[in-house]
């Protein structure tokens, strides 16, 4: 499979995410939302992207709740973990067929959530880009360069709290599963080179506290036991 592709060498021009792409984990939200259940019909629309900016991007492995002007922006922040794709080359629209040529590596990430201000601003219909795109809000492992020939789509993300499971989801569970998403935001977007697409949390969301150890790993089928192909280490501080 090659080496590693180094974290500290990727300088995304964007980072888009994608939003309840694990059916438990859109049951999960509904629930924090108060919200009615889940209409069969969503299960077939289109993915749910937002974007967090580039300088939300961590790869120190540090988490910290944002402050402005001495005062804390959030009393619950929450941890996603998820596979992220490292777009390998620029398109403004490929085909599905042609998608999976475009991811250049797989990586394991965290997608570092103020829940508290994200649940406000949606009750309130505002936008809700502070409580996911602060600085250190999308951390990354380095990244398993991709191939379709030596890296199929059997991946499964996981997280460990404190040394503890906590989430636990495969691709084969996703709404949207990677080829599609890139297919998606090629039309919808382009993508380029260095672009980063964090593909969505299974269920187990919740929130952490100053001295946590997180540690989200990247992991498929392998002879007799599951093969980590990517880890990433965080603390909160």
């Amino acid at each position: 499979m090659g080496n590693l592709i180094n974290r500290k060498t990727i300088d995304p021009g964007a980072i888009y995410c994608v939003g309840k792409n694990f059916q438990e984990h859109a049951v999960e939200m509904q629930l924090l939302e108060a919200s009615l259940p889940i209409a069969e019909s969503s299960r077939k629309s289109e993915p749910i992207i937002f974007m967090k900016p580039p300088t939300a991007l961590e790869t120190d492995g540090i988490i910290t709740m944002p402050s402005f002007e001495g005062r804390l922006l959030s009393a619950n922040m929450h941890y996603e973990a998820e596979l992220v794709l490292l777009v390998g080359k620029s398109t403004d629209g490929c085909s599905l067929e042609e998608a999976p040529s475009f991811i250049g590596g797989l990586g394991a990430g965290l997608d570092m959530t103020l829940r508290d201000e994200q649940l406000s601003a949606k009750k309130a219909g505002n936008p809700w880009l502070k409580s996911k795109g602060f600085r250190k809000s999308a951390l990354i492992s380095d990244f398993v360069p991709f191939s379709e020939a030596n890296l199929p789509f059997d991946l499964e993300i996981s997280l460990d709290l404190n040394g503890l499971r906590v989430q636990q989801g495969s691709v084969s569970e996703m709404l949207h599963p990677p080829a599609m998403l890139i297919h998606y935001l090629s039309y919808l977007f382009g993508l380029r080179r260095g672009d980063l697409v964090f593909t969505g949390t299974p269920a187990g969301v919740g929130a952490v506290k100053g001295g946590d150890e997180l540690k989200c790993i990247l992991s498929r089928p392998g002879q007799g036991k599951r093969e980590q192909l990517a880890e990433l280490l965080a603390k909160v501080v």
